[in-house]
């Protein structure tokens, strides 16, 4: 998300000699994982960068009502990540919107954001009676839309989904950072968040769980919740606590991962 030109800086640099500095350099010296205080995660990252005006002015312009439902589906390549969740269908991610809305009368619209054009076509279908709104078809890489194009409409998603009532989602960790955008919403996860390193997978990870309360809605979540890190017997007890901040690895590790780094860029 971190994309120069995307986001505006929230201060004013320093003036004077500039240093460069290599990543890689920094990332030997300290890694610090991030957690679930949303508020101080919300801080955090307005001490440092803000949504440009421009962002904001189209959000405002695309006009979300009260009672909107978001949904975040990811239908490509992160929905075949299996390392990283567990693949979520058309159905499976409607039959949770449809749980939303029963559970929640006061939503009455749907906001999609998606790389998938079929999806809104299936939620269309699905629950004709509403009305469905989306930022329309997604342009890749090979299509000549210039980068800054396509930064600002994932931004956007981000920040529409970050204004709607309540948001299902699957992996990813672009609607994910609409909990950090606005700590209030209430956003759950459909699918599984995996511990495949050794942290869990920022910010999706901390984002709960959708609990269905039918037997249908139940299986679902049996099928698509398995190997979540919530269950994962391999976490530290240390990340299931809340927290805005922490080391990464251990004293030793990071010192091992400082001695490695000097060895290898001698």
């Amino acid at each position: 998300m971190v994309l120069p030109g995307v986001f505006d800086l929230a201060y004013t640099p320093a003036e004077g000699p500039r240093v460069e500095r290599s990543l890689l350099a920094l990332r030997s010296r300290a890694l610090s994982a991030l957690g679930d205080d949303w508020p101080g995660l919300h801080a955090l990252w307005h001490r440092f960068f803000k949504v440009p005006a421009r962002i904001e002015q189209r959000a405002d312009e695309f006009a979300l009502t009260e009672g909107t439902l978001g949904l975040h589906y990811r239908g490509t390549d992160k929905n075949q990540a299996l390392h990283d969740t567990n693949p979520v269908s058309y159905d499976d991610m409607l039959s949770a919107a449809d749980e939303a809305f029963k559970a929640h009368p006061h939503l009455k619209t749907l906001f999609i954001a998606t790389d998938e054009a079929g999806f809104v076509s299936a939620a269309r279908q699905r629950f004709p009676e509403r009305e469905v709104r989306n930022l329309g078809a997604v342009s890749f890489h090979k299509s000549g839309v210039q980068d800054q194009d396509r930064a600002d409409r994932a931004l956007l998603d981000c920040v529409l989904l970050s204004r709607c009532a309540l948001v299902l989602k699957c992996s990813s960790a672009l609607s994910g950072f609409a909990k950090v955008l606005r700590p209030a919403l209430p956003i759950y996860r459909v699918a599984a968040c995996k511990y495949f390193y050794d942290v869990p997978y920022f910010p999706d990870a901390f984002i709960p769980r959708w609990e269905a309360t039918s037997t249908a809605g139940q299986q679902r979540a049996a099928r698509l919740f398995e190997g979540d890190w919530l269950d994962d017997a391999r976490v530290p007890s240390r990340f299931r606590q809340s927290f805005l901040a922490q080391p990464r690895y251990l004293g030793w590790q990071r010192w091992a991962r400082r001695l490695h780094y000097l060895l290898t860029h001698r």
